[in-house]
């Protein structure tokens, strides 16, 4: 057993509501109050979450479609409680789940996870082989805490994949959004798939509005449509420490991709604003 799961209460909320959820002890929702950097509210309320969206296996469209692109060794970053990584090992997939929070490592342990990495996003060695697929889900590209840090992950990130493998992230354009009060509906269940990933050389293909450029200013107006919000996790009366989760637009993300060692497309995109990119190394 992990000590930080024996020592209980435990000082992060978001790993107490998921401890409590495993164990069948929950003691309500968990709530996500959104500040700006500069520490001003971004909604009038905070989002309430079930901890069960962190076990269900009834996945919105983003993620099904993401899982089901899913091919050969698969490293699932930023694993959690192991929902896709479960679900990928069902359909009889070798998958890693990385993350860090020794909570999560446990409960992905007791839930049948098979291979598990603890280690940090930004400070892990690296695999000895490399992966056919790199998945990031639940608003993944968040992981990364910045623009500069999705650089950073782009480029440690190529070191992680096979020369013809991929990497699948999903996010939220809120470059429209003037507060965050609509991403208690997030992820949304309608959307659409953009048809045609591939051009005649096998290769992805981006529609001409989302192709990536190589331009070596492409972070000129980027700033203002990605978004970086501070989240506060709030459990059964206790508040944990602000954690920074960043939010671009597709147009970003693939000039980003680009930039850093990545072609890539949007395969599928809502009205709301969530979408599924897939990156492959060039």
């Amino acid at each position: 057993m992990i000590k930080a799961v024996e020592n209980y209460p435990l000082q992060d909320p978001l790993e107490q509501a998921l401890w409590d959820w495993h164990r069948g002890q929950a003691k309500g929702s968990l709530l996500l109050h959104a500040y700006g950097l500069e520490g001003i509210p971004l909604a009038e309320e905070p989002q309430v979450v079930s901890p069960e969206v962190f076990f269900t296996q009834e996945l919105p469209e983003v993620e099904a479609l993401a899982l089901e692109l899913c091919r050969g060794r698969v490293l699932d970053i930023g694993a959690g409680t192991g929902r896709h990584s479960l679900l990928l090992q069902e359909e009889g997939l070798a998958v890693a789940a990385l993350d860090r929070s020794p909570v999560a490592l446990q409960i992905m342990a007791e839930r049948g996870v098979r291979c598990r990495i603890a280690a940090d996003l930004f400070h892990w060695a690296g695999p000895g082989e490399p992966f056919d697929t790199l998945l990031l889900l639940m608003n993944g590209v968040g992981l990364a805490g910045s623009l500069s840090g999705l650089e950073r992950f782009l480029r440690l990130a190529r070191h992680w994949v096979q020369p013809t493998g991929q990497l699948l992230l999903d996010s939220t354009d809120l470059s429209d959004a003037s507060d965050l009060a609509d991403l208690r509906n997030l992820p949304a269940e309608e959307g659409g798939r953009l048809e045609n990933l591939e051009d005649p050389s096998g290769k992805l293909a981006a529609p001409a509005h989302l192709e990536a450029g190589g331009s070596e200013d492409w972070q000129e107006g980027s700033e203002a449509k990605a978004k970086v919000v501070n989240f506060v996790a709030e459990y059964n009366g206790q508040r944990g420490d602000p954690f920074p989760w960043l939010f671009v637009d597709p147009e970003t993300l693939l000039q980003c991709a680009h930039a850093n060692g990545w072609q890539g497309q949007i395969v599928y995109q809502e009205p709301e604003g969530a979408f599924l990119a897939r990156l492959t190394p060039f």
